[in-house]
């Protein structure tokens, strides 16, 4: 975990959301109501990610019974609840890489935080029938990823292995979450075609890369979810459920 802690709270609130406005936005409402500073040298990811978390609790608890409209509480009033103790911690350890004790400490977890992440993966599943598009220029790569979404449950509706193949794949199979690649064959990279394909279909990406730092600036083509390469199972089967049960919410 080598990412400025900011930035880190910024991945996590548009992971929570599988959404990058909505968590950019509740993301700035809590920060603006602590006063720990995320720019400090001395601040880790854990004490930031702890006051993210515990302001996004605070704030749920002091909302007003009627919000004035377009007000911060009725931002905190329109989204859903935080996900439970399993989910946050397993978002934490298998899709932002902290380490379990790190997690348990942000969360709260008293139990053993390795017991809890055994049981939240076993719990993972897919409810609804889903479609993916797994973009990839490496066929070891491609064929272990669509490995892992078959056995949950998820239908592989294509593969691409360069920009513009992604673009005419998804745009005829219209899939319900899409796993991709930054770099590709080809000059155009896997956001490149991410980017194209979200002009005429709106689904949820998870970027799985070698390059995780090209892919996480800070602005606004930032995605929800980046996977570091070597990856395992886990990390792909935590954010594929998440971000399908995010989006469906």
């Amino acid at each position: 975990m080598t990412r400025p802690p900011l930035g880190v709270v910024r991945q996590f609130s548009r992971a929570v959301f599988a959404d990058r406005l909505i968590g950019d936005e509740l993301m700035r409402m809590t920060m603006a109501r602590v006063s720990i500073d995320p720019a400090s040298s001395s601040s880790s990811v854990v004490d930031v990610m702890s006051a993210f978390l515990h302001s996004w609790r605070m704030a749920l608890k002091e909302r007003p019974a009627r919000p004035v409209l377009f007000s911060d509480a009725a931002l905190i009033d329109a989204l859903p609840e935080p996900p439970d103790d399993g989910r946050l911690l397993l978002l934490m350890c298998d899709v932002m890489g902290l380490m379990p004790h790190q997690a348990a400490q942000v969360i709260g977890i008293e139990e053993d935080p390795r017991a809890v992440l055994r049981r939240a993966r076993h719990d993972l599943r897919i409810e609804k029938r889903a479609r993916a598009v797994v973009v990839e220029d490496e066929p070891l790569i491609a064929a272990d990823i669509r490995g892992i979404l078959e056995r949950l449950g998820v239908e592989v509706a294509g593969e691409a292995s360069s920009a513009a193949e992604a673009v005419r794949v998804a745009t005829d199979s219209r899939p319900d979450i899409i796993l991709a690649d930054y770099n590709l064959d080809g000059r155009d990279t896997g956001i490149d075609a991410v980017l194209e394909i979200n002009e005429t279909h709106d689904c949820p990406v998870v970027f799985i890369t070698g390059f995780p730092d090209r892919v996480l600036q800070g602005d606004e083509i930032e995605p929800d979810f980046v996977i570091s390469k070597p990856y395992t199972p886990d990390n792909v089967r935590a954010a594929v459920v998440h971000c399908l049960d995010a989006r469906r919410a």
